[in-house]
């Protein structure tokens, strides 16, 4: 781990399997040596351990699953490579756990503080579930960089019960880190009218409700249009649908959005930093839309936050979109025929996938993923039939790994501003 080894990480693995010892084992004690090492908190490799154990129970071939746990120890160990220690500092006396106060000290980016009570709460013999509601409602507190805060906190879970209570504390501490650092971006100008949108939202709107309940909205109602536009859809639609109804919508709307990205915007070697724009600024609406549902099925509550932030999903891609074409000759070219091939596609290319950037392959893999687990819980025909497209779409797209020549601009653009 220590040297990113990655083909002697697969050999002690395949040893620990012929030894009788399950890969969980190793991942468990990685994610220990590592939550001191990521210094800005949990990334992208904690959450694929989960999804690639996860898709590793699914396979019978011994090299397929010894790939997918090697896959996920290789990218810890990336990211941690040659980083030193960053050592959590936590109060002392360590207070008793209180929500009021947690969810205080995220606000004030207080790592010491919410490190000591999450402590505090682990001592007091607390676990992970009984945690996760405000660790869920700290996460939508803000547009946390990306949604990343919510989509992480679920693969959280995840591991918490493959692996043990044991894992408890460096998942949360790195997670916790992580939401510390994050970037609130709501608080950016171009999404500056989500908090009034969310402090408008009628009380009790949206918050309850059953799946029949309501007027379906109609997805195009929701896009290519602004980030204003579309908060202000979206709080329109609220007033006659379901959560559940207006979740499928924008969903429905976040596979149509990746369907009609202009992949000649990642191409391009030219262009503000700003407008650096890829594959995965889409597919994470759709990685963002499924912890949504999940998380407020449970917490209806957050129904209103993040159904208004996987609006701001839509309307901050909508520049980024192929010219207007209602006739979406996308969703026929990338329309899915058969699900069950289609999925068999999608698992030899992630066990194959040829490339060298972890933070590529590990998205394919929860797009996917997430996508499955969305149609399983229940989606209307059109929408799975969208989302399958689009994921399709993502798994036939070429990524553009590295931008030298692009790279090289900025940096003498804004080199030249200094002047």
């Amino acid at each position: 781990m220590a040297d990113h080894d990655a083909p002697r990480i697969a050999r002690e693995l395949a040893r620990l399997e012929r030894a009788g010892t399950a890969p969980e084992i190793a991942v468990a004690q990685a994610i220990e040596r590592s939550h001191e090492r990521l210094r800005y908190g949990m990334t992208h490799a904690w959450a694929g351990a989960e999804a690639w154990l996860r898709f590793r129970d699914a396979r019978s071939d011994a090299a397929e699953r010894l790939a997918c746990a090697a896959e996920a120890l290789s990218h810890i160990a990336y990211d941690t490579l040659r980083e030193p220690l960053f050592p959590f500092a936590p109060q002392q006396p360590v207070p008793r756990w209180s929500e009021a106060e947690f969810l205080a000290a995220v606000e004030a980016q207080d790592e010491a503080r919410a490190a000591s009570l999450v402590l505090g709460a682990l001592d007091e013999g607390r676990g992970f579930a009984e945690l996760e509601p405000a660790l869920a409602v700290a996460a939508l507190a803000h547009y946390n960089d990306f949604g990343h805060a919510l989509i992480y906190l679920g693969h959280l879970g995840g591991l918490v019960a493959r692996l043990g209570a044991g894992v408890q504390r460096p998942l949360l501490l790195g997670w916790l880190r992580m939401l510390v650092y994050a970037t609130r971006e709501d608080l950016l100008p171009d999404f500056r009218h989500y908090a009034p949108a969310l402090a408008q939202w009628p009380a009790g709107l949206g918050r309850g409700g059953s799946e029949g309940e309501g007027t379906v909205p109609d997805a195009a109602a929701f896009v290519a249009r602004s980030v204003r536009d579309t908060l202000a859809a979206t709080m329109a639609a609220a007033r006659t649908a379901s959560p559940l109804q207006l979740h499928q919508a924008l969903l429905h709307a976040a596979a149509l959005h990746l369907l009609r990205f202009d992949e000649r915007i990642e191409r391009r070697t030219e262009g503000p930093v700003g407008e650096n724009v890829g594959w995965l600024d889409f597919s994470h609406a759709l990685t963002f839309g499924h912890a949504v549902r999940l998380q407020c099925t449970r917490q209806p509550a957050l129904w209103p936050q993040g159904l208004l932030q996987m609006a701001l999903f839509l309307g901050r891609n909508t520049p980024w979109l192929a010219a207007d074409d209602p006739a979406m000759p996308a969703l026929r070219r990338w329309a899915v025929a058969d699900a069950a091939a289609f999925d068999a596609q999608c698992a030899a290319r992630v066990l194959d996938h040829g490339l060298a950037q972890y933070i590529f392959p590990v998205h394919l893999l929860k797009t996917w993923a997430a996508v499955r687990d969305q149609i399983a819980l229940g989606t209307a025909d059109d929408t799975a039939a969208a989302l399958r497209a689009a994921v399709q779409r993502l798994f036939g797209a070429r990524f553009k790994q590295r931008h030298l020549l692009r790279t090289a601009r900025q940096a003498a653009g804004f080199v030249a501003r200094e002047d």
